[in-house]
């Protein structure tokens, strides 16, 4: 979980410092005993906080610890994740929160909004017989998501989960009104969610991958093959690559991760289609992108001996990710494996800047500059390009 660079200092309320107090002894836990005495507090402090909505005291609490205590905010996010995305229910049956990721890319806008039943109930089929274990009951919202239509802070995905419960049960499916979600921005490249919930007995296997039979590699490969013929309905136009279902944190961070190679690639193959160019025909790019720290990466592309920046795209550093990472090595093998031979990999710290106009971060040109991208007129028409 990303956290600010530079944490907030509110004055710390009573619920705020008895998170600390408790993420703090979890994290200095010497035995599974004492963890699970540990647990059982700061999970129930963590369920009062979520029963009254109080998002900003788990943020507080997040951020006091970010930098102060890195081994007890780890304690104190896993728990806040797990308390936010899984329950018991009346029968002491465990629900977990799920996410069932695609990347995608296309030349025109990438489908959100509703699913119909018949889509939902084939991609419900393809969970059972690749990716669940045997028992597990799961229900699906019926909607595609964009990353800014899913449920916002710990509070909202709790009270997401808990409207799932009675469709988990009988195996059907949770009508989401699409006129009431944020409106999904257009990007060449993006992610889409389908979102959903398990249910299983206390202790038994959830996914197919821990009860010996499949490696995850092995589910991925079957759910990719099956159920991303599946997905790939529900995106017409576009090139897809179907992410391993799973717990709906893990997924949605597998799919930040993943997201950063697989925006680059999408770009690389956008742009040989739109402007009728051998990727030997381009060229890259790469600076570093500062706060008061590093905080990502902008890659722009052009066309080689031309410095007008066509494209460019955002590579985020995620997690402890720093100056160390080999971030630029990473982003230089992508485009050459791509067939871009000409990389620029530039030294200067760059400020975070974006356009005044639209918004938009601004790109590193080849001499240096910071610039806004812009396919040329004669190219076909596009959706939003940052």
């Amino acid at each position: 979980m990303k956290r600010p660079r530079l944490p907030r200092t509110p004055r710390l309320g009573r619920d705020t410092t008895q998170l600390l107090r408790l993420a703090i002894a979890l994290s200095v836990s010497a035995s599974r005993m004492e963890d699970r005495f540990w647990t059982q507090q700061l999970d129930a402090q963590i369920d009062s906080v979520l029963d009254k909505g109080q998002e900003d005291t788990l943020e507080s609490a997040l951020d006091q610890l970010w930098t102060a205590n890195p081994p007890a905010y780890d304690a104190l996010a896993q728990a806040i994740e797990a308390r936010s995305s899984g329950l018991l229910d009346a029968d002491g049956r465990e629900l977990l929160l799920i996410a069932l990721p695609v990347q995608a890319w296309s030349r025109y806008s990438i489908a959100s909004g509703a699913i119909t039943p018949a889509r939902l109930t084939e991609l419900r089929t393809r969970l059972h017989d690749h990716v669940l274990a045997a028992g597990v009951h799961v229900g699906l919202a019926d909607v595609l998501f964009s990353p800014d239509q899913l449920p916002r802070g710990f509070a909202a995905t709790r009270k997401f989960l808990c409207s799932l419960i009675d469709v988990v049960e009988h195996e059907q499916l949770m009508h989401i009104d699409p006129a009431g979600l944020a409106q999904a921005v257009p990007f060449v490249a993006d992610v889409r969610y389908v979102v959903g919930a398990v249910k299983a007995m206390p202790g038994a296997a959830v996914f197919r991958w821990q009860e010996d039979q499949q490696s995850r590699e092995q589910v991925l490969r079957d759910w990719q093959l099956h159920g991303g013929s599946v997905l790939q309905t529900m995106l017409p136009g576009c090139a897809i690559e179907a992410l391993l279902p799973n717990a709906y944190f893990s997924a949605w961070r597998e799919s930040d991760l993943s997201g950063r190679g697989w925006g680059v690639r999408s770009t690389v193959d956008y742009l040989k289609a739109i402007l009728a160019l051998p990727a030997g025909s381009l060229r890259v790019v790469v600076a570093p992108f500062h706060d008061h720290v590093l905080e990502e990466y902008r890659i722009g592309f052009t066309r080689t001996g031309s410095n007008d920046v066509l494209h460019g795209v955002v590579w985020p550093l995620i997690g402890n990710e720093d100056e160390a990472t080999e971030v630029p090595g990473e982003i230089e093998a992508i485009v050459r494996a791509a067939g871009i031979t000409e990389v620029l990999l530039l030294n200067e710290r760059m400020p975070l800047e974006y356009c005044d106009d639209c918004g938009a971060p601004l790109f590193p040109s080849p001499e240096g500059e910071l610039v806004h991208a812009q396919i040329p007129e004669s190219a076909e028409p596009t959706p939003h390009l940052h």
